[in-house]
């Protein structure tokens, strides 16, 4: 059974059939008939086998017989097609391949065919609306750069359309490598010359940049509501263009229609020129390995060697003469080269009928009646061949006439203001393009013929309304495929152009002409400043060809990285390219104009040490407004920390291991006792996370699970990371949040004097209730020589070890140290780092006292707000090493 290729799911029938004999995969299938296949998640096409879907991750796997029907259906997802079907056999199929390929000479088709489409540059960067925020990057990220100016689009060949763009990388300084900056998923050094970029650091100039220019389009001239690229350029006769005669009679100068057999149309006038298709008797005779021969009464050609001609009839075709020998009682005799050069051989032999004459078979019709008209020649210049000696006597049914559209003019296209409303330019530029290419196809051999199209395009000042400026083009082609031109003229002065354009000569009404012919575009030279002060710019010019997606709009987008300043051992370094924390939290605060006196350096010089050495790094695109607050919370969470203010400092506070707690809180320093709350683990609380952040390598947004051993994950916490392109800082941040949920589940409260004005967000602290069991607490009555005598009993009930922690005359603790007892209100310690003063001159050391295990609660501060100028209230969560477990740890694969 065949494998059938349908190009839609609506198709009735297969466009192709394939025959296979071994049995094999579809993946092997493919690949064998699909250069530079490729099996991809989401693919173009769908695959069944016997009726049965097969999912593309399974195309490897899954086989068939010859006894098996494949089918393959093209899918209607985009340009992705031509990403997978290469030029290739099934690339063919779906309409794929090079459009910039060459037509082939016929060798002997009846029809050749569509042409290929041109690929215009569609390559666009980010629209950006006025009054936007710039972007700003911190780090490296990908983004599509924002037009700083319309982009320009132009033909520098007929079958070239290029794109200029001038795009805002972002805000700032950024290293841009040529390997991060892609079209579409193309690195844009891949396309060679197709391809150029320059890159212009903030207030550079731009002066002898192109793509600085800012070309303005007309928006009423180019893509229609019917679906045609440009405007479509019409011309229309004004007369019969073809006297559809059933005869001729031809003569020397004159040609004329025998009665009863029709008559010239009214309007038939001196000046105008008609095609004439007339042929005559001749014999050809074949050369024997040189050139054939062809032999008769050629007097009416009167050839030479190098006469450019055209034959119609048998031997259709472009050709110039080799030799020509007058015949003296024998007849004439003449050979033919092709005009790319190489001996004509293979005719037609035998009698053959042809109408011969000058490249494009043109006379200029020089006296009209009714039923004759008498014409001169053209040669294949257009001038008039006053050698010619007029038409052999002929009387034809077969002979055809129609005007050539040369002689006709359109109606006009416009007139258009190339400029907006208070802008003047003294230069414009238009395109025009013909969609169908340029071509005649001849009805002989299906080989394509030249043919020209006359275009004219006229200006004036808007204003004044004065004269129009005539400018008039002749476009010569000879392909199927599409092709576009552009034109440009500077101005005698600045002005605001209307512009109209019209076509000479209509649109052939034949089916083997493609002469349609579209205004594409028009654009006016606005005057633009050419540095850009405090952004990073990129000039970009970009080739539509083969090497890019024909149906897709591609984006111009890059992985940018930071220019800023970063600091080395604690103290500023050169600016240059980083991903670190430190260096942006440090740059977003002076933009708001805080200097280094205002921010905890030491601190975030610890934590920057800390956090390179772990990779922790910040990559965002900050493309809409915020606060300051917000832009550095979002970057210190990607270390683990949080920002505060502390005693006037922007100070970032980093959640990590302890080992050295601060200030004790006991009821010794409590105006409200301490509260605690325990939140019991319950069926319906989280038993996962997943976060979802932006992969530094794909540059889509990516999930990454985190789990404990025994999660089952049905009901996890979602959490969204900006900043964050790697997937293992992504999973740290998961997991720390996960071992919170499970082992954070202790609150406190209570209230103090001004004691709690001593800690901060995040402060380690020991905190002690009058709970038996627990520590307890009291005053250092005296101490002499290790031994410390409480104000209060120790209770040693517990059993095993025991320690205490002793309050500093700056509220810090001291310890815990290991106690020894002596009796109900004595211990022994060794080791104590300060000189208690017991005097009571001040508040005598507080003794914090308890089992090794149970003797404080340690804790978090998470709030402290005063209360009047004599007290605070705190807040606080349990502080359990176990959240960190993760910190270093490696996702699973």
């Amino acid at each position: 059974m065949p494998i059938e290729i349908y190009a839609s799911k609506f198709a009735a029938e297969p466009a192709e059939r394939h025959e296979t004999s071994e049995r094999m995969s579809v993946a092997a299938w493919l690949r064998a008939n699909v250069p530079s296949f490729e099996v991809r998640e989401k693919a173009p096409i769908s695959v069944t086998i016997n009726g049965q879907p097969i999912d593309p991750a399974s195309w490897d796997d899954a086989e068939f017989t010859p006894a098996d029907t494949v089918s393959i259906c093209v899918e209607p997802k985009g340009s992705t097609l031509e990403t997978i079907f290469r030029p290739g056999p099934l690339a063919k199929l779906f309409g794929l391949g090079n459009p910039f390929a060459q037509p082939k000479a016929p060798t002997a088709p009846k029809n050749p065919g569509k042409g290929q489409d041109l690929d215009l540059a569609r390559v666009k960067g980010n629209q950006v609306s006025l009054n936007a925020v710039i972007p700003e990057l911190a780090g490296r990220f990908k983004r599509y750069p924002d037009y700083l100016l319309p982009a320009h689009r132009y033909f520098g060949a007929p079958r070239e359309h290029w794109i200029e763009m001038l795009l805002c990388i972002g805000k700032g300084k950024y290293d841009l490598p040529a390997s991060r900056i892609k079209v579409g998923d193309t690195p844009i050094i891949s396309l060679g010359a197709d391809a150029q970029f320059a890159v212009y650091q903030p207030g550079a100039n731009l002066s002898a940049e192109p793509a600085a220019n800012w070309w303005h389009s007309a928006s009423e001239v180019g893509a229609t509501s019917t679906g045609t690229a440009g405007l479509e350029l019409n011309a229309t006769y004004e007369v019969e263009p073809s006297p559809g005669a059933t005869a001729y009679g031809f003569t020397g100068f004159d040609i004329g229609i025998p009665a009863g057999a029709g008559q010239f149309p009214d309007g038939w006038a001196a000046g105008m020129i008609v095609r004439v298709e007339v042929a005559y008797p001749y014999t050809v005779i074949e050369g024997g390995g040189s050139r054939d021969i062809i032999q008769g009464d050629l007097s009416q050609l009167a050839p030479f060697p190098g006469m450019k001609i055209e034959i119609v009839g048998d031997n259709a075709g472009f050709y110039q003469v080799e030799t020509f020998t007058p015949g003296v009682g024998v007849p004439d005799e003449m050979t033919l080269s092709y005009v790319g050069g190489g001996a004509v051989m293979g005719l037609k032999t035998g009698s053959v009928s042809m109408g011969i004459g000058y490249d494009g078979l043109r006379y200029r019709i020089t006296a009209a009646g009714t039923y004759s008209i008498s014409v001169d020649r053209l040669t294949d210049t257009g001038a008039t061949d006053t050698a010619w000696p007029g038409f052999l006597p002929l009387t034809s049914a077969a002979a055809t006439l129609y005007l050539d559209g040369s002689t006709q003019e359109g109606a006009w296209a416009g007139p258009f203001s190339a400029c907006p409303d208070g802008e003047t330019t003294n230069r414009l530029e238009w395109d025009v393009m013909f969609p169908q290419g340029l071509s005649r196809i001849s009805q002989n051999d299906g080989g394509l013929r030249e043919i020209s199209v006359r275009v004219e395009m006229q200006y004036r000042d808007r204003e004044t309304a004065g004269a129009w400026t005539s400018i008039t083009k002749t476009y010569t082609g000879k392909t199927l495929d599409t092709i576009g031109f552009t034109e440009s003229v500077n101005l005698p002065a600045a002005m605001r152009p209307e512009v109209r354009m019209r076509r000479i000569g209509a649109k052939s009404t034949k089916t083997n002409y493609q002469d349609v012919v579209q205004w594409y575009g028009l654009k006016a030279l606005l005057p633009i400043k050419k540095s850009y002060e405090g952004v990073t710019v990129l000039a970009v010019r970009v080739r539509g060809g083969d090497r890019l997606a024909s149906q897709s709009e591609n984006l111009i987008s890059v992985e940018a990285t930071r220019v800023l300043p970063v600091r080395n051992g604690g103290a500023w370094d050169v600016e240059t390219p980083t991903r670190d924390i430190v260096p942006w939290v440090i740059h977003v605060a002076h933009s708001i104009g805080y200097t280094d006196d205002d921010l905890d350096m030491a601190e975030l010089d610890r934590l920057h040490a800390i956090w390179t050495t772990r990779g922790d790094y910040y990559d965002a695109a900050i493309e809409s407004p915020g606060t300051v607050k917000q832009s550095l919370l979002e970057a210190l969470q990607a270390g683990f920390a949080d920002f505060t203010i502390d005693r006037g400092l922007i100070r970032p506070v980093r959640d990590e291991p302890r080992t050295v707690m601060e200030h004790p809180y006991t009821p010794q320093n409590m105006t409200k006792a301490l509260s605690r709350q325990f939140s019991a683990l319950k069926p319906d609380d989280f038993d996962g996370v997943d976060v979802e952040y932006t992969d530094g390598k794909t540059w889509q947004k990516e999930t990454v699970e985190c789990r404990l051993p025994g999660d089952a994950g049905i009901r996890v916490e979602k959490m969204k990371l900006d900043g964050v392109t790697g997937r293992t800082q992504a999973w740290r941040i998961g997991m720390r949040r996960r071992m919170e949920q499970k082992y954070r589940r202790w609150s406190y409260s209570f209230g103090t004097e001004l004691d709690a004005l001593n800690s901060r967000y995040l402060s380690y602290v020991p905190l002690q209730d009058d709970v038996p069991g627990y520590g307890q607490s009291a005053l250092m009555l005296s101490y002499d020589s290790g031994i410390i005598e409480s104000s209060e009993p120790f209770d040693w009930s517990a059993g095993g070890a025991h320690v205490v922690g002793i309050r500093r005359p700056d509220g810090t603790l001291s310890g815990p140290y290991a106690a020894t007892r002596i009796d109900d209100y004595r211990l022994s310690i060794t080791g104590l780092d300060f000189e208690p003063d017991t005097s009571w001159s001040i508040e005598p050391p507080h003794l914090l006292f308890g089992p090794v295990n149970r003797w404080s609660y340690p804790a978090l501060i998470t709030f402290i707000s005063p209360s009047g100028t004599d007290g605070a209230s705190v807040e606080a969560v349990n502080y359990s090493p176990l959240v960190y477990t993760y910190d270093n740890a490696t996702p699973p694969a």
